[in-house]
């Protein structure tokens, strides 16, 4: 004989409270599902990006234009973020910063003849101020000749600064023979004539000259380039062996490569090579332009 259920089952005043309650806690967890799916399928937020590009010695940040860099970053989306220079630790803007760009670049303007500390220092005032405009935000610093070793000096001096990425463009990083020449005619009888031949700079750049010979134990590039260095990006564009009148004969090639930096080693890389000279050119602009796009 087959049973038949009764058509009706009633429930406790327990049961109808516990299936309430079951009911409640699926709702919830169907909110929260559908609230993470939502979430997934929207595009993520663009994260702000700003270039800060530091000149050479005995330039200014006018190079970047002149050579048409800037014309090229442009040319790639990366819009003006103004021009800063630094006067010791104090920074004056000669163009207001541009506040609502997400991907721009910003000249820094340094005492190109000072020590590479003072020229640091400098640099992380320009950086300061522009993050008390902007915010944080990811941080790339491009420097071209010394002025890729003093953005690697603020690095090194600054980890909590959380540098993304360094670009260096022909920049002395072990050295070169000429920043020694320089200091030894600084030293001589000669450099009291320079100031009448236009040369003062000799004077005025001593220290520097001594910052920049080529490493050796005991020099400031020796004891710099074995410094802990943050986590970061760091690319290095070279140039073309010099001979003759062509090529980089201000720096040789195997010190523009930051992969040859004991601290660094395999941690940096090497871009192509670029450029027939040591200064600026425009395909530098498209190099950086690739190099930042990839970021």
């Amino acid at each position: 004989m087959i049973k038949r259920l009764p058509s009706q089952t009633r429930l406790s005043v327990t049961d109808k409270r516990t299936l309430k309650r079951i009911a409640r806690q699926c709702a919830f967890f169907t909110h929260v599902v559908l609230g993470v799916i939502v979430l997934l399928g929207m595009p993520r937020a663009a994260h702000a990006d700003v270039a800060i590009l530091v000149h050479g010695y005995f330039s200014g940040d006018d190079a970047w234009q002149r050579s048409g860099v800037t014309a090229e970053l442009e040319n790639a989306g990366w819009k003006s973020l103004g021009r800063m220079i630094a006067t010791g630790r104090e920074v004056i803007e000669r163009e207001p910063t541009n506040r609502t760009e997400k991907h721009g670049y910003l000249l820094a303007d340094l005492p190109s003849e000072a020590p590479l500390t003072i020229q640091a220092e400098g640099l992380k005032a320009i950086l300061t101020t522009l993050r008390a405009q902007r915010g944080t935000e990811r941080t790339i610093l491009i420097g071209h000749s010394a002025g890729g070793v003093v953005a690697r000096l603020l690095m090194v001096n600054g980890p909590e600064l959380a540098i993304h990425t360094l670009i260096t463009i022909a920049a002395p990083h072990l050295g070169t023979d000429k920043a020694e020449v320089a200091g030894l005619i600084a030293s001589t009888p000669l450099a009291m004539m320079a100031p009448m031949m236009g040369a003062d700079t000799l004077n005025r750049s001593r220290a520097l000259y001594a910052e920049l010979e080529r490493e050796r134990p005991g020099n400031f590039l020796y004891r710099l380039n074995r410094q802990p260095h943050p986590t970061a990006r760091y690319v290095s564009i070279v140039r073309r062996e010099g001979f003759a009148l062509s090529g980089d004969n201000t720096v040789p090639v195997w010190s523009q490569e930051m992969a040859r930096i004991i601290a660094l080693k395999v941690r940096a890389r090497t871009a192509i090579q670029s450029g027939e000279g040591h200064a600026l050119e425009r395909q530098d602009g498209r190099i950086l332009a690739r190099l930042l796009d990839s970021e």
